[in-house]
């Protein structure tokens, strides 16, 4: 089980998309194998958006984090 950054519910960990945070940048972990900090996001549009509201990102890099980075990362996890 995994908490999600957006509605902070807890799914089994097959249902979100994973991210890693390697103190530069946030990627998309298709294969759940990157190195760096594993953070979860589900599927909707509603999570995704509450994520950048609540500014989940920006707490994980504990600074600022450019928003077109992060939304290119989500869309290359929902096409995969």
């Amino acid at each position: 089980m995994r908490r999600c950054i957006g509605c902070h519910e807890s799914k089994p960990q097959s249902e979100l998309m994973r991210f890693t945070y390697d103190g530069n940048a946030f990627r998309a972990d298709t294969g759940s194998r990157q190195d760096g900090r594993g953070i979860y996001l589900c599927r909707n549009e509603e999570c995704i958006e509450m994520s950048f509201k609540r500014k989940a990102w920006n707490r994980i890099a504990r600074s600022g984090v450019d928003t077109e980075e992060i939304r290119r990362a989500v869309t290359e996890a929902l096409n995969n």
